[in-house]
């Protein structure tokens, strides 16, 4: 019994032996197509069969995400994407892909597959008839704006057109007012929206256009602008006051801002920058200086001027800025002595921003 028992355990150990080195040479000695894709399956066993995968290319960003906004059209629901080296934030989803609610990334240890995974809005069915009303809004918008413009003009043409455009939703509750969707087609949105619009608009455009946050408020940055510190605030910018005919007053106190004014204003302290600390500013392309509206310490003339300028161009606002604090606290006072002297008899709003030392004034208001 007990040879044969040793036999028995001989063979065992034998045959053992035999299949491991048939397994070495299967895996490793001859066949290295299977070796990769065990590798493949391996790396891609997190992810089903039925999810499309983006291959990432991190030169050239703006391809790979098209791509990945395809998928979202079809509203799949996850999107694994390989290679990528940094995640994509919410702004860069979400300000054209207007339909999503929401999404997160989950990835596995090891693994160059990162899964997205997407929650949609309710009317998000309807994304591509969606996305042609948007389109629709864009064109009529870029169609406004000269060819022969220079970028900050185009921008200019933008701001303006997007606040005849838009309302303020006071109540924040829609849909839709925090993207390009609520602000262009449906005409009422938050800050997201007005700020999102005016980022997509210039992208159709080249112009290259970025976005700064604070803890309640977004905004937009233009870097080819003023020495890359030239901020522009749609949103601050629509005051929703209306003259007699239902045209916008529409300001521009927020136009081509310096850092050092933007930090001025509570709500323009921008997360993840630090405050500026150098004493002198570029402001050239700030819209006062550039239509020749600001006014230096002293200057009467060029304010004289520049309040005629705006009143035989036959606009409904007059704009000025000025240098200093005396001649702002004045303000009131010697604009109407000079519109009064070049013949203008109605009634008008007039308005000050402190801060900035603007002072604006709507003619023609309507009766109330």
């Amino acid at each position: 019994m007990e040879k044969k028992n040793s036999l028995s355990g001989i063979v065992v150990f034998l045959l053992i032996i035999t299949v491991a080195v048939l397994g070495v040479y299967v895996l490793f000695g001859k066949d290295n197509e299977i070796i990769s894709q065990v590798s493949v399956i391996i790396k891609n066993d997190a992810v089903p069969d039925n999810v499309p995968v983006v291959q990432w290319d991190n030169d050239s960003k703006e391809k790979s995400c098209d791509l990945l906004f395809e998928y979202l059209k079809d509203l799949e629901p996850m999107v694994a994407v390989k290679d990528q080296e940094e995640n994509l934030q919410w702004d860069e989803i979400c300000r054209e892909c207007f339909w999503v609610d929401s999404f997160n990334i989950t990835e596995t240890e090891g693994s160059s597959i990162k899964r997205y995974n997407f929650v949609y809005r309710d009317d998000a069915a309807d994304n591509k008839k969606m996305q042609n009303a948007v389109d629709e809004e864009v064109d009529d918008i870029i169609a406004l704006v000269p060819k022969e413009a220079s970028d900050w003009e185009k921008v200019l043409v933008i701001h303006d057109e997007l606040i005849r455009r838009i309302t303020y939703d006071e109540s924040d509750e829609l849909a839709h007012s925090h993207d390009i969707y609520g602000a262009l087609v449906e005409r009422r949105a938050v800050c997201q929206g007005y700020t999102y619009s005016m980022t997509y608009i210039c992208q159709k455009l080249g112009i290259r256009c970025g976005e700064i946050y604070s803890g309640t408020h977004i905004w937009n940055k233009f870097p080819d602008f003023d020495s890359n510190e030239c901020y522009v605030d749609v949103t601050w910018d629509d005051i929703d006051r209306f003259d007699s005919s239902g045209n916008h007053y529409i300001i521009h106190d927020n136009f081509g801002l310096s850092k050092k004014d933007m930090e001025k204003q509570a709500e323009h302290q921008p997360e993840g920058e630090e405050k500026s600390k150098t004493k002198s500013h570029s402001t050239g392309d700030n819209f006062y200086r550039r239509k020749g509206r600001y006014i230096p310490n002293g200057e009467t003339e060029v304010l004289e001027l520049a309040v005629k300028e705006q009143l035989d161009s036959g606009a409904n606002l007059i704009e000025v800025r000025f240098a200093s604090d005396t001649d702002f606290a004045a303000a009131k006072d010697t604009v109407d002595e000079i519109i009064r002297a070049y013949g203008y008899k109605g009634s008008y709003y007039s308005w000050k921003n402190d801060i900035l030392r603007v002072y604006s004034v709507g003619l023609n208001p309507p009766e109330e």
